[in-house]
């Protein structure tokens, strides 16, 4: 889906070839910046292969092959955030209430088209599909989330009531040598379920819109780094930075992400000297962050899951953590317009690279505007 109409892709089925020519140059008045293009066949959109690269379909309601609601039922069942508009002479309440039915996010009677009635139905149908597919996916997030997290949960619970109940029947007995030994276990339960709770409170902040801004990215590193200066010093890794870069994003999620990525590097390492790279480049109009490390590396195969939540690929005896700060990543640079992806070979290492919008330069904005 596109962030602006800047890059809107809109297609007109109908075929009527006149009128066809006729809507798509109204939709050019009011949204000039958009590509828009035309068919004469139903038939013909449903057989493309790529029809989510579309933002908005707007059907005809009387389209020989397949009318108009038929194909938006049809749409909606393969592509269920595309958005869909019915257009039709024969505009009334009762043909309304079917085509939302059939899956139309907005209904337009050719009666009433002009600029910018189609301008103001095809933006808000583009937005409430754009919202639908983020609530869909949040839900989905957050289901998956909870039953992950439930099941971690109960680990962690077990052992603080077995152990308690083993220094109960100690203390009952008299015999509290081991107590102590109990006691540490315990504490290493509780402070595993301290971290989940804390997880768990990040992970439903992330659900939240951030404030996004202009960011020095070599300065939010820094302070990235500083934040986890103790651990970087206690594994005696070396973390390099190279490049400058100003991105729009949030400062706070940035650097979590960052943190996590880090500490993933020098923690999942069997080197004797840890080393991060971290490289700031430009490419293709974003500003994207590579982070590299030395480590372990991640086999092909699970390559596809590691942001999925609590997903761990080793044991908690060898590798101590929640399995949910990749997951915290995913979901802090999606937040703000980004994207994370990730390459690794078994026992060379992982790259991350993170991909955000470039802060755009006045001679670009300048540029836009004329």
């Amino acid at each position: 889906m596109a962030d602006d109409a800047h890059a809107w892709k809109i297609v007109f089925v109908d075929d009527d070839a006149l009128a066809l020519d006729v809507i798509c140059r109204i939709a050019r008045q009011g949204l000039p910046h958009a590509q828009i293009s035309g068919l004469t066949s139903s038939a013909t959109l449903l057989e493309q292969g790529d029809i989510d690269r579309y933002d908005c379909v707007i059907l005809d309601y009387d389209l020989p092959e397949c009318d108009g609601m038929t194909c938006a039922r049809a749409l909606r069942e393969r592509f269920p955030h595309l958005a869909i508009v019915l257009c039709t002479g024969n505009g009334d309440e009762v043909l309304a209430a079917q085509a939302i039915q059939c899956g139309v996010s907005d209904y337009i009677p050719k009666s009433r088209i002009s600029v910018e009635a189609l301008t103001r139905t095809i933006t808000n149908a583009i937005t409430l599909a754009e919202r639908t597919r983020i609530i869909d996916e949040q839900r989905a997030d957050i289901e998956t989330f909870a039953f992950a997290l439930a099941h971690d949960f109960k680990q962690p619970v077990r052992q603080i009531m077995t152990f308690c109940q083993m220094i109960a029947d100690n203390i009952a007995s008299g015999q509290n040598e081991e107590t102590p030994k109990l006691l540490h276990f315990v504490i290493n339960a509780a402070d595993r379920l301290d971290r989940l709770v804390e997880v768990m409170s990040e992970f439903s902040l992330l659900n939240r819109s951030p404030d996004i801004n202009d960011l020095d990215v070599g300065q939010t590193i820094a302070d990235a780094l500083e934040s986890i200066r103790r651990y970087i010093d206690e594994r005696g890794a070396v973390v390099t930075v190279d490049g400058a870069l100003r991105v729009r994003g949030n400062a706070d999620l940035l650097a979590l992400s960052i943190q996590n990525i880090v500490i993933n590097g020098i923690k999942y390492n069997r080197s004797p000297c840890p080393a991060i790279s971290l490289s700031l480049t430009e490419h293709q109009g974003e500003g994207v962050i590579a982070i590299s490390d030395n480590g372990i590396g991640i086999e092909e195969q699970y390559l596809d899951y590691i942001f999925q939540p609590l997903v761990r690929l080793h044991g908690k005896a060898e590798y101590e953590g929640t399995g949910l700060g990749l997951t915290l990543c995913r979901k802090a640079i999606m937040a703000q317009a980004g994207n994370i992806s990730c390459s690794s070979r078994v026992e060379q290492g992982t790259e991350f690279r993170i991909s955000l919008p470039l802060v755009q330069s006045r001679d670009t904005l300048l540029a836009q505007v004329a």
